[in-house]
């Protein structure tokens, strides 16, 4: 209350406002001077609470019952050298073992020490795969504490109120996040009964927390909020609805796909481009981009953003082909780069997994590095299971006695650092490289990117490998000074990951 106060008065103009009663006395208490000029009161009083606002925030009261709840933990307390681990881990020196040890801790019922929480949290708002590892394990403290922080209000939960007219709306936030995640369909309900009465900012936000649970169940309500007066709100519900397969909406878009797709007498997909941008595809959320992305001008654009959002699944039927040969259909069809985004995009936004292999494999066995090594490239390999990825690498390697060529899709699927290696594909890329600066004498530039694949190892290299890959680096090889510092860090770090799962795993 005090900053917001002090920030409308700023903007104001003391010449033209002045402090509320219950602010002055809130800055009397402590000790700014309000008996100063009004601008030298409020420079005072802003240079004292952006450091509050930084170092803190106030606690809320808790009743003496609802604080032996948030102390009532059933998992147990983290032994004082793991502790000291996740420390150095948030810290930053070996921050790409975070994920793992959550991982370790949910394993073996361990808790997570109270005082990290803050920093866990601060990281979990900027990356939201990381709060989906965090969110199971910070318990009912985790949870208060997260509501004491308005920063923290994004990620919070509450369980809901009788009525939630009587809630601002970072309760209802919270109270929707809370029934999303356990009883989905229980929250549109009271959701409804307070929507007429929100502002477009808010229906947004609310709109946004629909896509945890998001079901075929939730599509009366997101066709209303369709058909909203404010655009913002509109575009919101679309996108929900984009991610509902038998939604209407997707519907009018397939049907609309539909009509740019063709099979010449050679049985390849031609591609037909819209020749307008009609109200129809206005209304399905096509035309946003303003400067043409493809050859052929802004209608080809329109023809990409219509493909990109339709689920793949959708052409197998159209087709009548399996996975792997409707795939073919789009990375061979006439407009080869447009038809290569729009279906990998798709894939994307409707988590297919199996388009998602299928293109990576066909990248992979047809040579196209230079096409994919992208951002789109990368997003495909962050969505590929963990056993397609090690399954991908060991075929390669069975090509290649397990060198990793610069620019190969291996490597790209390697440095990305996403996946846990299996066994022998971290055999394969560390004692590779092993023999490879064992035996040569003099320093080799076809070797320069293993220094980046080190690096991603370290945290993806099981740990119960240490004592094999410790083994057989030759120190006295031409080139080992050069690599030593590498290959040092390397070994320390999986030593960290090991003793790591020592402390862990007890």
């Amino acid at each position: 209350m005090i900053w917001e106060a002090l920030t409308k008065l700023a903007l104001l103009g003391t010449e033209r406002g002045q402090l509320p009663a219950e602010v002055k006395s809130a800055l009397e208490q402590v000790g700014v001077d309000t008996s100063a000029a009004p601008e030298q009161q409020l420079l005072d009083a802003a240079a004292l609470y952006h450091q509050l606002r930084r170092a803190g925030f106030p606690l809320l009261e808790v009743p003496e019952q609802a604080s032996k709840n948030l102390l009532d933990d059933p998992r147990h307390p983290l032994p004082a050298r793991a502790a000291r681990q996740l420390q150095h881990i948030v810290q930053g020196r070996y921050r790409g073992a975070l994920t793992e040890f959550l991982s370790l801790l949910e394993q073996g019922n361990w808790r997570v020490p109270p005082e990290q929480l803050p920093t866990l949290f601060t990281y979990a708002l900027k990356q939201p795969q990381f709060w989906q590892r965090l969110r199971p394990l910070i318990g009912p403290r985790g949870q208060w504490l997260l509501q004491q922080n308005p920063d923290w209000h994004p990620l919070a939960e509450q369980p809901p109120a009788e009525d939630w007219h009587e809630q601002d709306i970072g309760q209802q936030l919270m109270m929707l996040r809370y029934l999303r995640r356990r009883e989905p369909e229980q929250a549109l309900p009271p959701l409804r009964a307070v929507w007429p009465d929100q502002n477009y900012a808010d229906k947004k936000r609310l709109l946004e927390e629909l896509q945890e649970g998001l079901s075929e169940k939730d599509l009366p309500f997101l066709e209303e909020a369709r058909n909203d007066r404010r655009k913002e709100v509109r575009q919101a519900a679309m996108h929900l609805l984009l991610l509902i397969p038998s939604s209407t909406v997707q519907q009018e878009l397939f049907a609309n796909a539909q009509q740019l797709l063709s099979m010449d007498s050679n049985g390849q997909l031609q591609v037909d481009y819209p020749a307008s941008l009609t109200q129809e595809l206005k209304q399905l959320g096509i035309g946003k981009r303003n400067k043409p992305a493809y050859a052929g001008g802004q209608p080809a654009t329109w023809a990409y953003e219509v493909l990109s959002k339709v689920p793949p699944k959708h052409w197998e039927s159209h087709f009548k082909r399996p996975t792997l040969d409707c795939m073919r259909l789009f990375l061979r069809g006439n407009r080869q780069r447009l038809l290569t985004d729009a279906v990998a995009n798709a894939a994307l936004l409707h988590q297919d997994h199996r388009w998602v292999e299928a293109i990576l494999r066909h990248w992979w066995r047809t040579g196209q590095e230079k096409q994919w090594s992208n951002a789109l490239g990368n997003m495909l390999i962050e969505a590929l299971p963990a056993g397609a990825f090690n399954d991908m690498l060991e075929a390669q390697f069975r090509q290649d006695s397990g060198y990793v060529a610069e620019n190969s899709l291996a490597a790209q699927l390697l440095c990305l650092g996403v996946h846990e290696w299996s066994v022998s594909v971290s055999k394969k890329v560390i004692l590779g490289l092993q023999e490879r600066l064992n035996g040569s004498s003099a320093y080799h530039w076809d070797l320069w990117h293993y220094k980046r694949i080190l690096k991603v190892a370290a945290f993806r290299v099981a740990p119960s490998l240490l004592s094999d890959l410790r083994l057989g680096w030759d120190k006295r090889a031409p080139v080992w000074e050069r690599w030593a510092p590498d290959i040092d860090r390397f070994l320390k770090t999986l030593a960290f990951r090991a003793d790591m799962y020592k402390n862990l795993k007890q």
